[in-house]
């Protein structure tokens, strides 16, 4: 019979508690320190929070193999910047393919409901992916309901990209001077304020985005480390529209982890004056276009990838027109702890 204990995570864990998420989650890779990292801003915002690995003990079995020592689970506990509360909690256990269906997230999720009970907590929010084969049962049966659906679609960059259908939005905002600026640029020209600049356009842009809980403004502390100043963002493809005036129309922004080539686009938003002018349709033409040259001198195929919730029709209506492919919809399921709010 398989064997495993759940502790603590170590600095010698984060790798390959690093491998068992992306194992576990192919599409959303993390290094090791890129997943310490996100833990430790968890702390440095002051914030409750745990991770957790289920290790299995040496002899322990999978199939007719004896096993050593090794880590085949992960759980985390976090609180979300973008839409915090104190007693409210987001959840993510990731599991070794090889090891789902044998008790190792049961294991997990048994440690971390005692620390969201013992923390007072309201509720606890997680993501799956509803084509998942255990994950819906699994929740289900712990008593979470799902909720909103998002779509995670994907663009392969090495297939060839028609840009005609979008050369009449680019040429009709290049009559009105509108222009894209790259963070990149931007720094090379000197540009005064530009963090706190950053922080307001992002601050703007982002209040009117579709979420599961309500959006709570981001403090510059947080925007400018765990954005700004993440090792993953790409300076080149962190884009700002301009109006003639030096007004900042709109950004869109893109990632890139240590564990894949593909690239990951973060918000994409247009200020409410400008919206349904094209700005958003410009914007990620610009990033398609660092994108593929990214994908170029990377080789093979590369996917850019973004997400957004199912009523975000606007903006998957743009994704769509330029050809990215939906996933299976997650689902964002939520568990009331039944806790009296003390806020």
């Amino acid at each position: 019979m398989s064997r495993w204990r759940v502790r603590p995570v170590e600095d010698a864990d984060w790798d390959a508690a690093a491998e068992v998420w992306t194992a576990a989650h192919p599409h959303d890779p993390f290094s090791g320190p890129e997943l310490k990292h996100q833990t430790q801003q968890q702390a440095t915002w002051g914030y409750r929070h745990t991770a957790l690995v289920a290790e299995a003990e040496g002899g322990a079995t999978l199939g007719n193999t004896v096993l050593g020592s090794a880590v085949v689970g992960l759980g985390l506990l976090s609180q979300n910047p973008g839409m915090y509360h104190p007693q409210r909690f987001e959840l993510e256990v990731a599991v070794r393919p090889e090891w789902q269906g044998q008790g190792v997230g049961a294991a997990l999720w048994r440690e971390l409901e005692g620390l969201l009970r013992g923390w007072n907590a309201l509720s606890v929010r997680t993501l799956a992916r509803e084509d998942h084969p255990l994950a819906p049962h699994f929740l289900t049966r712990r008593g979470f309901s799902p909720g909103k659906r998002y779509f995670t679609s994907a663009l392969n960059l090495n297939q060839a990209f028609d840009e005609t259908p979008f050369s009449p939005t680019e040429t009709r905002l290049a009559a009105l001077d509108v222009r894209v600026l790259s963070l990149a640029e931007l720094r090379e020209a000197g540009t005064p304020d530009l963090p706190r600049r950053l922080h307001a356009l992002m601050s703007d842009v982002r209040q009117d985005v579709p979420r599961s809980e309500p959006a709570t403004p981001l403090t510059f502390e947080v925007f400018n480390e765990a954005i700004l100043n993440d090792s993953c963002l790409l300076p080149d493809a962190y884009l700002i529209a301009q109006a003639p005036n030096g007004d900042w129309l709109g950004q869109s922004t893109l990632f890139r982890s240590e564990a894949s080539a593909d690239l990951l686009t973060g918000l994409t938003g247009v200020t409410r004056d400008w919206r349904g002018q094209g700005v958003a349709t410009l914007l990620k033409l610009h990033i398609l276009r660092v994108a593929q040259a990214l994908a170029v001198q990377r080789g093979g195929d590369v996917f850019l990838r973004t997400d957004n919730a199912s009523d975000n029709a606007p903006m998957l209506a743009i994704n769509d027109r330029f050809g990215f492919v939906r996933d299976p919809a997650s689902v964002s399921w939520v568990l009331d702890l039944g806790a009296n709010d003390q806020s």
